[in-house]
C-alpha cells in the first residue's frame, strides 16, 4: 500500500510554517517541553 501525497499550495505552506514558528517560539518563551504541549493539544509530538 502506497502513501498518498498531499499537494499544499505555496501560500498555505507559508502560513503553516509561520504558525509552526509562532507555536515554537511561544513554547520556548514559556519553557515548555514539546511532549507537554503535544499532550495538552491532544496530538503527537511529531505532529506538533
Amino acid at each position: 500500500m502506497s502513501k498518498k501525497s498531499v499537494v499544499i499550495m505555496p501560500e498555505t505552506q507559508r502560513v503553516l510554517e509561520t504558525m509552526g514558528e509562532q507555536i515554537k517560539m511561544a513554547r520556548l518563551r514559556r519553557n515548555l517541553a514539546t511532549e507537554l504541549v503535544a499532550e495538552r493539544a491532544g496530538i503527537s509530538r511529531a505532529t506538533l
